[in-house]
């Protein structure tokens, strides 16, 4: 009886290294990441050509493109999932879709188009994008208002561009504006839609000249507060 015992104790153990071994023959490099076939967010680390079974977290993706050690997995806008159906079923919370990410606020409204949610681990925390930029669902990243469907750009800028101007060839012809509120901010106007942006450090915008010049030869009365450190620059 202690035989058969025996013999069947290393039958298992036989099988159990060579299942083991097969899965370390797929490390080639001693360090390193390696697709899984078809999956968006699992993946092989192979370390001292030990393979290992990995998956990251919920809400992130993993970027093949990534080289050992970094951090091999990053958010969806980032890193799609071209070509990779597969994917782990979502830890939702009441807030958030997935334990990470960047959702659109229940705040957010047409004229108020800034605000998201940062889900981390399943908690959410709200957000708001850089003075004039809105929030981009289907890019789950803050973007210029004219590519947010939702967002009434003007209502939200406070601003509306004029009618759109082409020279000869067809290309828009790019006007600036001053920005009533900050005089280290400007509007640019592009085929008719509105873009906020700022100065360089050390320069204000001039409404004589329609540009940025050295901010001593512009009247301002706000200068102790630069509105480049709030404001996207071009």
């Amino acid at each position: 009886m202690y035989f058969f015992v025996s013999c069947a104790l290393l039958v298992v153990f036989c099988s159990v290294q060579a299942q083991s071994a097969g899965a370390d023959a797929i490390c080639k490099a001693r360090n390193a990441y390696l697709n899984v076939d078809g999956n968006c967010d699992s993946y092989i680390e192979c370390r001292d050509y030990h393979a290992i079974n990995k998956e990251c977290p919920d809400g992130l993706h993993y970027n093949a493109d990534v080289k050992w050690p970094n951090y091999p997995c990053g958010y969806p806008a980032d890193v799609p999932c071209n070509g990779r159906s597969i994917m782990q079923i979502a830890q939702s919370t009441h807030d958030c879709p997935h334990q990470f990410g960047f959702y659109p606020s229940p705040k957010n409204s047409p004229t108020d188009c800034g605000h998201y949610l940062m889900c981390a681990d399943g908690k959410a925390n709200e957000m708001y994008c850089p003075t004039g930029l809105a929030f981009n669902a289907a890019l789950s990243r803050c973007d210029w208002p004219e590519n947010v469907p939702t967002c009434k750009a003007s209502e939200f800028l406070g601003f509306t561009c004029p009618p759109a101007m082409y020279d000869e060839e067809g290309y828009p012809v790019v006007t600036n504006h001053k920005y009533e509120q900050n005089c280290y901010a400007f509007f640019m106007c592009i085929s008719g839609n509105a873009r906020l942006l700022s100065c360089d450090p050390g320069f204000a915008f001039d409404a004589i000249s329609s540009r940025c010049v050295d901010e001593d030869l512009v009247a301002c009365d706000n200068k102790m507060t630069p509105y480049s450190q709030n404001v996207r620059v071009a």
